[in-house]
């Protein structure tokens, strides 16, 4: 609609120089000489119009932005730029990729056979992506790109055959490169002299002898009934950890539950509570050697357990005691 008014518009700026072009009056030749101008005439200005017109549309035209492909491949060659530079992590994705090709190579090559009909002995970017894609899933996206640039012929396509034809030589090791090897450092072993090896030997052997303690648990809510069977008394190492011997009540007495606290008082109180952690030579509970006498006596402490855990924040009784469920 816009073009049809411009054209109307323009056959009418027509019909109006026309008109008023042979409106004018003839003048005598000789006044005409003396007085004429050259100047463009009003057709022709109205005519040189549409080009300008043309131009200011070309002008608004806007850029085309990239490809999702272009995208891709600006952040692969971002993500790979480090591997390339590196031929130690170059090797290692060569023998990843060779790894995951082995077995594979006789079917792929196939494949590429049958799309290859001019037996060029290469193929597009994306014909190759496709069959790798659809028969080698496990290969990821950067991996196929480096195995793409490293067999890349003019930037196009892809050399299969290089890659997948055994007889062609080995692959994608051709691109792994030897290192050169660490100089071996010299070791230099220091001789002792045969009285000082002879002087350890002869040495006694230094054993840390264990110490025993003799311990009383008490279970805080019947500790004013003595004749309780859930007391117990225990002789164990002194560095026997707090954990270690809250099980051994459990074991001892039958209780319902999986974890019991114990304390240095009869009282439930995290001033009290021992650290399951630690040991009990750590809370001062130290014992002492056996000496090797009969019905020797050991240092004795009483200590207290309780049902609750003392890390659990709730109030909740359901979850402080958990025996009762089970």
């Amino acid at each position: 609609m816009a073009d049809m008014n411009k054209e109307q518009q323009l056959q009418v700026k027509i019909n109006e120089a026309s008109s008023f072009i042979v409106s004018q009056p003839v003048l005598n030749d000789d006044i005409t000489k003396t007085e004429q101008v050259p100047a463009p005439s009003f057709l022709d200005s109205i005519l040189q119009e549409q080009p300008v017109e043309k131009d200011e549309k070309k002008k608004k035209k806007k850029k085309k932005g990239k490809t999702g492909r272009q995208k891709e491949i600006e952040r692969l060659t971002k993500e790979t730029k480090e591997i390339f530079e590196s031929p130690d992590k170059l090797n290692v994705v060569c023998e990843r990729i060779h790894s995951l090709l082995l077995g594979q190579k006789t079917f792929l090559l196939g494949a590429c056979q049958l799309l290859d009909k001019y037996n060029y002995g290469s193929l597009p970017y994306e014909q190759f992506r496709l069959i790798i894609r659809d028969r080698l899933p496990k290969l990821s996206t950067e991996d196929f790109f480096i195995l793409t640039k490293l067999f890349e012929v003019d930037g196009t396509s892809i050399d299969y055959r290089a890659i997948l034809d055994e007889e062609l030589g080995n692959g994608i090791l051709r691109h792994v490169t030897q290192l050169p090897v660490p100089l071996s450092t010299e070791i230099v072993l220091e001789k002792k002299s045969s009285k000082e090896s002879k002087s350890i030997f002869n040495e006694p052997l230094q054993v840390t002898q264990p110490k025993y303690v003799t311990l009383h648990l008490r279970l805080i809510t019947f500790d004013a009934y003595n004749a309780y069977p859930g007391h117990v008394h225990i002789t164990v190492p002194d560095h026997t950890s707090v954990y270690a011997l809250s099980k051994m009540v459990i074991d001892k007495t039958d209780l319902a539950t999986r974890s019991i606290s114990i304390f240095r008082e009869k009282i439930r109180s995290r001033h009290g509570l021992l650290d399951p952690m630690d040991t009990l030579e750590h809370h001062q509970l130290t014992g002492a050697c056996i000496d090797g006498t009969h019905k020797q006596l050991f240092p004795t402490y009483t200590l207290y357990y309780d049902y609750s855990p003392m890390e659990l924040r709730s109030d909740c009784p359901i979850l402080k005691c958990d025996y009762y469920m089970k």
